[in-house]
């Protein structure tokens, strides 16, 4: 869940580093119409688009265009945090980007209609007012196409903030927003014109896969904050996800004690491990019709060989940056799939864990963070190969402003100076 108390201490300080002040001046438009009258966007900060676009990268603040009928089975995400779970994206592309729950709502009524093309961004690894030129750009776009109002939704611990600015450049541009807060406190300070909280986890904005009514609950809670008369509005969604029988289905199909397992190389065990896998990769595509595998131009043979050969040889030059980062996301989401091939309802993380606590290709992905998290210069990178609640570990808060510098956030420092200020005071009685 995305309350404080239920985080990891390394996700729980990390997103307290990321408080910081309003945009100013405070954006609110008046609702001009019924939001049975009104002709919506939906604007994600996932981090998608369809299969064979660009793909995002670490300080992008760009967006990509959904057409309106597009085929969401097209959709893949490149998001570049680790920090939050794609499983829910993996089961059902409406618990992050709800447009067939949209669709629903313009047949019933509900909202006066939908734009003829919706929007992603990436909410990762920037500050705030990185966003402002590509979303004022956006407005005028979204002011040809009719839309009066757009539904936010985000997906990781940064992408409340990216929702807040987005939200913030947009109402001061006329237009109306709401959407989903992933944590309150960030969006407490950082005061949005509208944002509905949920107490989901990372990676489940409308909360609960392949369940519309649930998540149709949730998207009307959002759209009734657009009735109210002064902001800003941030209310406490009422749903809660229910509990999951973890015991009802087997996440792991394989077993990872097999002999092959200890082979002497990285390499090895790796396409030991891909070889017990590809069968339920193969069930997966088969049952689900879609693929988060995508971002790579190799196949997952060659991206596990990459990943291995520079274990086994340290020597050698490591691959390029975005050609490991999208390589090991393709490895990650094929895994997932596979590991989730038997029909039955997952919980969320209930496969992550399973990847970084019992495959080779976790125990791989422990070894590169490690690698890279011992050095200053090398920690960014290390952000983008592992989880904080995997490694136990924390890899810091600065993020990339409007201008394209690496920046420390204002929290993170007063937390960093106060940390030096106690361990002073400690030196000073020994």
């Amino acid at each position: 869940m995305v309350r404080l108390s239920d985080l990891s201490r390394y996700d729980r300080d990390h997103v307290l580093m990321k408080q910081l002040p309003p945009l100013e001046p405070f954006s609110w438009v008046e609702r001009p119409k019924p939001v049975s009258e009104m002709r919506f966007a939906v604007i994600t900060t996932a981090g998608l688009h369809v299969r064979g676009e660009e793909n995002f990268e670490l300080s992008d603040a760009s967006y990509r265009v959904i057409a309106s009928d597009q085929d969401t089975a097209k959709l893949i995400m490149s998001h570049v945090s680790t920090n939050f779970d794609r499983s829910g994206f993996r089961d059902d592309v409406n618990v992050v980007f709800p447009l067939d729950r949209f669709r629903e709502l313009a047949a019933d009524g509900v909202i006066g209609g939908l734009a003829s093309a919706h929007y992603s961004f990436m909410g990762g690894g920037l500050m705030p007012d990185a966003y402002e030129t590509s979303v004022r750009s956006l407005a005028s776009l979204l002011k040809r196409d009719g839309v009066d109002a757009v539904f936010i939704t985000p997906v990781c611990p940064n992408c409340t903030r990216a929702t807040c600015a987005i939200a913030h450049y947009l109402e001061s541009e006329g237009i109306l927003t709401t959407g989903i807060a992933l944590v309150r406190e960030n969006a407490t300070a950082l005061r949005p014109p509208r944002l509905l909280w949920v107490t989901f986890p990372f990676g489940y904005p409308l909360g609960k896969p392949n369940d519309p009514a649930f998540q149709r609950r949730v998207i009307e809670a959002g759209l009734d904050l657009l009735n109210r008369s002064s902001g800003p509005v941030l209310e406490d969604c009422a749903d809660e996800l229910p509990p999951i029988d973890l015991e009802s289905v087997d996440a792991c199909p394989v077993n990872f004690s097999q002999p092959g397992r200890n082979a002497s190389t990285w390499r090895a065990r790796l396409a030991n491990e891909r070889m017990l896998l590809q069968p339920w990769y193969e069930m997966s595509l088969r049952r689900r019709g879609r693929t988060m595998v995508g971002l790579s131009r190799d196949g997952i043979g060659d991206i596990l060989d990459m990943v291995g050969s520079w274990l086994d040889d340290r020597k050698q030059p490591f691959p390029k940056t975005k050609v490991f980062k999208f390589g090991i996301e393709d490895a990650k989401a094929w895994y997932s799939e596979a590991l989730s091939a038997q029909p039955g309802e997952y919980g969320p993380g209930q496969v992550e864990r399973v990847l970084y606590h019992e495959t080779v290709l976790g125990a791989a992905l422990k070894e590169y963070f490690n690698h890279f998290a011992t050095d200053p210069k090398t920690i960014i990178t290390a952000r983008l190969i592992a989880p904080r609640w995997a490694m136990e570990a924390s890899t810091g808060a600065g993020a990339i402003d409007k201008h394209g510098n690496l920046v420390e956030q204002p929290a993170a420092k007063a937390m960093r100076e106060a940390e030096q200020h106690d361990a002073g005071k400690g030196d000073s009685h020994d």
